[in-house]
């Protein structure tokens, strides 16, 4: 009785001093940069991307998790980039600005699909870091 009390013991304060350590302070920096980055307008979400991609970490579930999270702001910023680009070229042509044939105009299908596979990338490994700041939620308290 006194053994398994003594690995209880054990076990509480090594998991109490884990909670306590770095990983707990970069896993509620990363979960509130992340939070930020979907607050953002999307002209300010390349910023908050860099602050997502900024955060330190030492602990390798952090950074698993702030991996993943990079992983999927990268190709949404990009897409979303992309997307505004031609929403300013579609009026640009819409006002005669640009002409139809020229190589910006013939370029914009071909920047829309692109825009719409990067957006659906993006959406796809946000599923991925919403798991791994779920599981930083569970494993720090945060």
């Amino acid at each position: 009785m006194i053994a398994l009390r003594h690995i209880l013991a054990v076990t509480l304060v090594s998991t109490l001093g884990a909670c306590s350590g770095p990983g707990k302070q970069e896993a509620a920096t990363l979960v509130d940069a992340v939070d930020r980055y979907r607050r953002a307008d999307d002209a300010s979400k390349e910023t908050q991307g860099k602050a997502v991609a900024a955060v330190a970490c030492t602990d390798s579930r952090v950074c698993d998790a702030k991996q993943a999270c990079v992983a999927a702001i990268d190709p949404t910023t990009r897409g979303l980039a992309l997307k505004d680009e031609v929403a300013r070229l579609l009026v640009e042509l819409e006002q005669k600005r640009l002409a139809p044939d020229s190589p910006e105009a013939t370029a914009l299908p071909g920047k829309l699909d692109e825009a719409e596979r990067l957006l659906k990338d993006g959406r796809a490994g946000m599923a991925r870091c919403d798991a791994r700041l779920t599981d930083l939620r569970v494993a720090f308290g945060v």
